[in-house]
């Protein structure tokens, strides 16, 4: 016996139509993104409180051009985490913009924030993943 309630599509609302096998992969990699971004937003936030005390990282000591990434990284990427979870337009907007952000930052690097780009690998990566499940699920509802 099968229920009505499917916690895959429960954003989507019960009256939506079924999922494809592509498209309920892609809810759980926007899902699995969002769990990332919230991730990032903490320890964003541990080092904003100075709960993350490493050799040079004190919030206070770094460049304005530092502090000014951690703080749109805080902020945004929270917003971006919901927007993801519920399976929302807005929401890969928002993480593909933050994530812009991020590439950007991070192959500027400035001062104190060090060289970052196996974050900005990863993150290019996490993009190109999400382009091609995307695109497979957007040819599944084609079909």
């Amino acid at each position: 016996m099968t229920t009505p309630y499917d916690p895959l599509s429960s954003a989507l609302g019960p009256a939506s139509n079924a999922l494809g096998p592509w498209q309920k992969r892609l809810l759980i990699y926007l899902r699995l993104l969002a769990g990332f971004m919230l991730m990032k937003t903490v320890y964003s936030w541990m080092l904003i409180g100075g709960l993350w005390d490493v050799d040079g990282s004190h919030f206070q000591l770094l460049s304005f051009a530092a502090q000014a990434a951690v703080v749109w990284a805080a902020i945004m990427n929270p917003a971006a985490a919901i927007g993801l979870w519920l399976g929302a337009a807005w929401g890969v907007v928002l993480w593909l913009v933050t994530t812009l952000v991020q590439i950007l930052i991070s192959a500027t690097a400035p001062e104190g924030v060090g060289s970052l780009y196996i974050v900005a690998a990863v993150e290019a990566v996490l993009v190109i993943a999400y382009g091609v499940v995307a695109f497979r699920a957007g040819r599944e509802e084609q079909d």
